[in-house]
């Protein structure tokens, strides 16, 4: 999206895009398996936001919890439903 685009949406388009984008992200949470999201939120609580916090393992684990979320392709679906929207 270009930075041009932003603009024509208006502070309320910008919103409803970002509203979008989040409930595609939630959609995806809820279709992990609630003992990996429990485990994914125990890492991210011990690491405190930082992952050299946690050990090798622990990382290992974590980057394959969040690849499991898909969260590129996630947000890719929700802005693209967003702007279709709104055109």
């Amino acid at each position: 999206m270009r930075l041009r685009s932003v603009r024509e949406l208006g502070p309320l388009g910008v919103a409803l895009a970002l509203g979008q984008v989040a409930w595609t992200l939630r959609q995806h949470w809820v279709t992990l398996p609630p003992g990996q999201r429990e485990r994914l939120q125990q890492l991210l609580r011990e690491s405190r936001g930082n992952p050299l916090r946690l050990s090798t393992a622990q990382r290992h684990e974590l980057w394959s919890l969040v690849r499991a979320l898909e969260l590129a392709g996630a947000v890719r679906r929700g802005a693209t439903k967003a702007l279709l929207s709104r055109r």
